[in-house]
């Protein structure tokens, strides 16, 4: 993580912890605290916690200089969403597979854990589930094509929003 913002950041918001903002370098992935209109939300990846491996940004966001195209991205690899299709799957074992397709086939492939639920809650449900798995969202968000949902999104995430 970088305290330097480059200049082809974006400001996004944590997805896991809403009231921390990063500005995301498109070009490499590196972060650094920020502040400001948001334009998507991020997700800090700790892979496969190897010692002294720094966690990954992944991202969902549309900003300048194009906020008409709504991007993915993975560290320093980034996708137009229109070029792409998002499946997330949950293995026997419990796992989830997490899978970026592009026109030749699988492009990313993240295997992790399925969030610890913690103790039992007679108040989790669907919308539970998805809010503590960033990659579940966005294969729901991305997966929506019902009365214009992904373009709301790009609308919303474009115009940028405060964060909460």
């Amino acid at each position: 993580m970088s305290p330097r913002v480059a200049s082809d950041a974006v400001v996004l918001q944590d997805y896991d912890q809403h009231g921390r903002v990063w500005a995301l370098a498109r070009a490499t992935g590196l972060l650094a605290p920020a502040s400001g209109r948001c334009h998507g939300f991020l997700h800090l990846d700790g892979g496969s916690g190897g010692a002294g491996e720094l966690p990954v940004a992944a991202a969902l966001y549309a900003a300048e200089p194009d906020p008409a195209v709504l991007w993915l991205q993975y560290g320093p690899r980034r996708w137009d969403c229109a070029t792409v299709t998002v499946r997330q799957a949950c293995e026997a074992d419990g796992h989830r597979l997490f899978t970026v397709f592009g026109p030749r086939g699988p492009e990313l492939e993240l295997r992790y854990p399925a969030p610890d639920p913690g103790p039992a809650d007679p108040a989790d449900d669907w919308i539970a589930t998805v809010a503590d798995d960033f990659f579940l969202w966005v294969a729901e968000r991305l997966g929506d094509d019902t009365e214009g949902a992904r373009r709301a999104l790009l609308e919303h995430f474009g115009a940028g929003f405060s964060p909460t």
